[in-house]
């Protein structure tokens, strides 16, 4: 069959797809990765190819018309097809290859000093790694699975709980051997403190810390910011100064004496570290076979 003379070209007709599901011209430009013009001028050589006029531009969202809505149907239904066909093709020749998004620290911090565990159980299966610098990491269709900290309640997702995080102030050997004596919380507030900003305030801060321990504090506390809990951790094994250590991400230090908890009881933090996936998505045997491990690696 001469399908090219009934189909526009694939670029028009996923801008077509876009904007009448985005109801805007910028907001699929901007997801498409192009300029508004380029989306208008797409749009455009459809209804030219097809001789019909699909949305109505003065409007605000832009509408589709009649026609428009009864050729976006099937243009959607097709594209589903197209896609899933193609994902299940990309599943099987990539079927050994777990692709697993994590936040940075959690990444380098928990789950990188455990995987020589799992290459040696399961040494064929390839982990492809995807790491968030900030905020959350990603779970999109190319995604597997996701290690999360939350509350375990995410939309379209099943979460399992893996770790609950408790956080204690730590600090190198180095640091604590130069330093003035610990024995109280707000004998904290005399020594060289690191924080770590987070966009999402379920990250705990030292604020919430001193609070928690009914410390009266100023309203900005002094010391070294870091963007992301990655470079904290790592200025707090240096000798920089005191960090909140999260079991996640503090505990193995703790335990080569790298770093040193200051109290020995732990706040308990508002969430825990998940593994995360989609319920719309069946996870595939080696995708599995890593969540299988990990439950069992988890402190």
């Amino acid at each position: 069959m001469k399908y090219w003379k009934h189909i526009p070209p694939l670029r028009a007709m996923l801008a077509v797809e876009a904007t009448a599901r985005l109801g805007s011209f910028s907001k699929a430009a901007e997801e498409l990765n192009v300029t508004q013009s380029a989306v208008s001028h797409l749009v455009g050589q459809a209804e030219d190819f097809l001789t019909a006029r699909l949305f109505e531009r003065q409007s605000r969202p832009v509408t589709l018309t009649d026609e428009g809505r009864r050729y976006v149907a099937a243009l959607v239904s097709g594209l589903n097809i197209i896609q899933t066909e193609g994902e299940a093709l990309q599943r099987m020749r990539d079927s050994n290859t777990v692709t697993v998004s994590c936040n940075l620290a959690y990444a380098n911090f928990w789950l990188l000093p455990r995987l020589k565990e799992f290459h040696d159980v399961y040494p064929d299966i390839v982990l492809n790694m995807v790491t968030a610098y900030q905020g959350l990491p990603d779970l999109s269709h190319e995604i597997d699975l996701s290690i999360r900290f939350g509350k375990g309640s995410w939309e379209g997702c099943d979460a399992e709980l893996l770790i609950a995080e408790l956080i204690v102030p730590v600090a190198s050997p180095s640091y604590l051997a130069r330093s003035a004596a610990i024995k109280e919380p707000e004998d904290l507030l005399k020594h060289a403190l690191l924080h770590a900003r987070a966009d999402d305030k379920t990250w705990y801060d030292w604020y919430q810390w001193f609070d928690h321990h009914n410390v009266k504090r100023p309203v900005n506390l002094a010391g070294d910011h870091f963007d992301n809990h990655l470079m904290m951790m790592q200025s707090a094994l240096a000798g920089g100064g005191i960090a909140l250590g999260w079991i996640g991400t503090a505990s193995e230090f703790v335990r080569l004496g790298q770093l040193v908890e200051l109290f020995p009881s732990k706040v308990n933090a508002d969430g825990g570290v998940y593994m995360v996936t989609r319920r719309d998505r069946q996870l595939s045997s080696s995708a599995s076979l890593f969540a299988d491990w990990l439950r069992h690696s988890s402190l």
